[in-house]
């Protein structure tokens, strides 16, 4: 590593190069260095180190937002330093839907003082950006100070969202973060003729305990099982980070249809509040992710 990046801010830079490629056309072909150039980064102020912790750190990041880099054309060839090395960019599964409407045509907020240039008006007239002005609503929470206001904006139904998981009291006497003041996760999914799944994730202090109960097949009920504390938390980070819980409608119910399928989706949180989601035959643009993650506990 070079003396003047540290691993935290590589890894600051290559989560903006991630929204630079989630922003790319899908097959996209580029590098590390390109990507730094059209980001609008100096490679003359970075190493060679730096850039080589810098290409890693990206795709670490791109895996862990659903982007997947693929330079299998340079399998078993020696042609040079690899942040030099094209890559092909596959980023479909890391377009983000709108938790209001489902559209995956958002744009992104871009704050501050606006530096424009022909790059930034390409992304203004594409829908992919979108300015949001230079004041920015900021609070403290465990000494780190986070930004409240939406990170993207929907192009079809003009909703903001994509603002931090942040519960503020009425009063703003009491700023909290959803993620650390989950308690349990209940989620219960089925019908009256096929029975439900309830599902009950309750955090203690090893991890959490997950409880299944199969209402008509109860002989088939697995004993209750303990996960870890990183996958109690990964558990929690998906459903506020990437599903955008705190944003969603509390009922989602279509009445033109009998019976179906029925749901809801339970947070406890501390000091006894809690947070309903329920649905009738009608579901929010995020429900193939939700039964994703309940599917990792039981059989749905």
């Amino acid at each position: 590593m070079g003396e003047k990046y540290s691993i935290t801010d590589l890894q600051y830079i290559a989560e903006d190069l991630v929204e630079e490629l989630r922003e790319c056309e899908y097959g996209t072909e580029i590098s590390t260095s390109e990507l730094l150039k059209i980001s609008g980064y100096d490679l003359d102020e970075f190493e060679y180190d730096d850039l080589f912790d810098l290409h890693y750190a990206l795709f670490k990041a791109a895996r862990e937002n659903h982007i997947h880099l693929d330079m299998s054309a340079h399998n078993g060839l020696e042609e040079g330093l690899p942040f030099n090395l094209d890559f092909i960019v596959r980023n479909k599964s890391a377009q983000i839907k709108c938790p209001y409407c489902g559209s995956r045509n958002t744009a992104r907020y871009i704050y501050g003082y606006p530096a424009f240039d022909e790059r930034m008006q390409k992304k203004l007239d594409a829908g992919k950006w979108v300015l949001g002005g230079c004041c920015l609503d900021m609070v403290e929470i465990g000494g780190k100070t986070v930004n409240t206001m939406p990170a993207r904006k929907c192009n079809e139904c003009r909703k903001d969202f994509g603002k931090a998981p942040i519960l503020i009291t009425t009063k703003k006497d009491l700023v909290e973060d959803y993620r650390d003041i989950v308690t349990s996760i209940y989620f219960s999914v089925g019908g009256y003729f096929g029975g439900y799944t309830d599902i009950t994730v309750q955090k203690n202090r090893k991890g959490a305990m997950v409880k299944v109960e199969y209402t008509m097949k109860p002989e088939e009920v697995p004993e209750p099982k303990q996960i870890t504390p990183q996958k109690w938390k990964k558990t929690v980070n998906r459903l506020y980070s990437d599903l955008h819980i705190h944003e969603w409608k509390k009922n989602y119910i279509d009445p033109s249809v009998l019976d179906g399928t029925q749901w809801e989706l339970k947070i406890r949180l501390t000091n006894g509040r809690k947070r309903t989601y329920y649905g009738s035959n009608d579901y929010p643009p995020y429900w193939d992710e939700l039964v994703k993650i309940f599917s990792g506990f039981a059989k749905l």
